[in-house]
């Protein structure tokens, strides 16, 4: 039962190493139109007009970093972040199958595992 269910989790592990192996260039970080107000009093933004504008958000060395994206490339950097966020996505879903693994083969290590030296009350040394 468990070298079964091994197997099966070891084959399900195909399909997203397929996926982590696609080789589409990406970029990491979101894109996304931010709408801000700028503070001024006077500015239409007070009167709730929000500024917008295109930006690409990513943590650097532990720092929250934004940067302002020209319209030019907004499309091009909207595919490649989405593939980021897709490689993301499979590499989580690899590391949760690949403790599946090791919790199986854990398993199948514990049932064949003996005590040596028997305690008094085991009763057999070995099988």
């Amino acid at each position: 039962m468990l070298r079964q269910q091994l197997w099966r989790a070891y084959r399900a592990m195909s399909p997203t190493l397929q996926r982590l192996q696609r080789e589409n260039p990406m970029v990491q970080g979101c894109c996304y139109l931010q709408r801000r107000r700028c503070g001024k009093p006077n500015c239409r933004c007070a009167r709730g007009e929000l500024h917008e504008a295109w930006v690409l958000t990513r943590s650097e060395q532990g720092k929250h970093r934004l940067y302002m994206v020209p319209a030019a490339q907004r499309l091009r950097l909207i595919k490649l972040t989405g593939e980021y966020r897709r490689y993301q996505r499979a590499r989580a879903i690899l590391v949760h199958r690949h403790q599946r693994l090791l919790q199986l083969a854990d398993q199948m290590a514990e049932q064949r595992l003996r005590r040596w030296p028997p305690l008094k009350d085991d009763g057999p040394e070995l099988d």
